[in-house]
């Protein structure tokens, strides 16, 4: 079997110089800013200030999603191809993909005035938009985190680029949460939505430069996909049983994400007796305590591993979230003060287990499709909206099920706080224990060997 076919065949333990770190790291921050107001803010924008049906939005949504699901795999694919292009070929399609999503998350916000009024073209509009959007981000965020598992072989470096590029991350999802907020306070709805797609692009612009220009390049060689049949090259890495009960755990987990996003301002609204204004804040410190606690988890994994640094992390956010079953009306500073150790959780999860999916990649047990950085990023990208997609499906229906529904006036808060924090413990703590007995590491046995050998 030759190197072009595996992508990879002897280790390359790279040390990488801090300045090459943040230079990739940089473009990780207008990811994450797009990411969260396209899920949080477009729907607001469209139904409250555009005027649009909610039937209309709703089946525009499901589209979007079902195209956008089904391309992350054809970009993994074409992402590798361009690894033919030298060691930075990935970072050429990039470049690419970057204007797509600049220009899609402009045209979300500021649609021309000449249309408002028309729901036909509106609706157009907001389709061609998300569409563009998500091949945008889509284009950019596999083909660039492929390129990142690329940076290095080494065990603990691989941890460090997906720990550093994350800090990033979690910047721009707090700027992602601080700017709307100000923005449509400060220049009203309309306007400051506008302002919001307008601010975006010198940020995409500035933050990219480095990335393309100062980023390491690959240690792997080009990846030649021998099958020409595009639909197996798709799901290849299937084959790598440690990838599959990788996504196993990975899916599982941010389920539980998914269904406390879904009700979070719900929860502020019903339970706490908060506002916009409250929720902000406790975002914030979410994301904050995100950021901040990156290096702890980089650390952890070093003396234990990624898989036992990445159990604590769940294990701290299960407690963490059943201590709000004690929180009421008025406990904002009590709530907050939670927020800061569930935000420390999900520094573990944005941070450890793409590293573990770097490794996993790699590893023996992927046999021919060992080093198709690329087709597994797709996969990965997919089944990080599926997690996503399965919490929000499920949280709603529950609630409306055990009494909270605002359409038929029913507020019942025992049934916000079971889905916001007796449902997400539950998956975590699934979680925690597929992660306890499987392995998933390609040089290390499960969290319960691991632990039980040191302790």
């Amino acid at each position: 079997m030759n190197a072009g076919s595996t992508g990879h065949e002897t280790a390359v333990p790279v040390k990488i110089k801090f300045d090459r770190l943040v230079a990739y790291s940089t473009l990780q921050l207008p990811l994450a800013m797009a990411a969260l107001p396209v899920v949080l803010n477009v729907s607001h924008f469209y139904g409250e200030v555009v005027k649009l049906s909610f039937g209309i939005m709703g089946a525009i949504f499901i589209f979007a999603r079902i195209v956008d699901a089904i391309q992350d795999p054809v970009i993994g694919v074409i992402s590798d191809r361009f690894t033919r292009y030298g060691k930075r070929g990935r970072l050429t399609f990039v470049a690419m993909m970057t204007p797509f999503l600049g220009g899609g998350f402009y045209m979300l916000f500021d649609p021309p005035d000449s249309i408002l009024g028309d729901h036909n073209l509106m609706a157009f509009w907001l389709l061609a938009a998300l569409l563009l959007v998500h091949l945008g981000y889509s284009g950019v965020s596999i083909s660039y985190h492929a390129h990142g598992a690329e940076l290095s072989d080494d065990y603990n470096e691989r941890t460090k680029v997906t720990v550093g590029r994350e800090v990033f991350g979690l910047l721009g999802m707090t700027l992602a949460v601080v700017l709307p907020t100000y923005l449509t306070a400060t220049l009203g709805e309309s306007q400051g939505y506008a302002m919001l797609g307008l601010v975006f692009l010198p940020i995409l612009l500035v933050l990219s430069t480095p990335t393309m220009i100062w980023a390491g390049p690959s240690v792997h060689p080009p990846v030649t996909h021998a099958n020409r049949n595009i639909f197996v090259t798709f799901f290849q890495p299937l084959k790598n049983r440690l990838f599959r009960r990788l996504l196993l755990v990975f899916v599982v987990n941010g389920a539980a994400l998914g269904v406390a996003v879904t009700v979070m301002l719900f929860y502020v609204e019903h339970v706490l007796k908060g506002g916009k204004l409250q929720a902000g804040i406790i975002l914030l410190v979410y994301f904050i305590a995100g950021a901040a606690s990156v290096p702890l988890w980089l650390l952890l994994s070093r003396r234990l591993s990624k898989a036992a640094a990445w159990f604590i992390g769940m294990v701290l956010t299960a407690v963490a979230m059943a201590l709000a079953i004690f929180v009421g009306p008025g406990d904002f500073y009590w709530f907050l003060a939670i927020s800061v150790i569930t935000g420390m959780g999900i520094g573990a999860d944005y941070g450890l287990p793409p590293s573990i999916l770097a490794d996993v990649i790699n590893a023996q047990e992927g046999g021919d499709s060992r080093g198709k950085t690329g087709t597994y990023f797709g996969l990965w990208a997919l089944s990080t909206k599926l997690a996503t997609a399965l919490g929000a499906a499920g949280s709603l229906p529950v609630a409306a099920l055990l009494g909270f529904n605002p359409a038929k006036g029913l507020y019942s808060t025992t049934a916000l706080m079971f889905v916001y924090i007796v449902l997400p413990v539950a998956i975590k703590i699934i979680a925690a224990l597929l992660l306890w007995f499987i392995r998933i590491e390609a040089e290390r046995g499960s969290v319960r060997q691991e632990l039980t050998g040191r302790f």
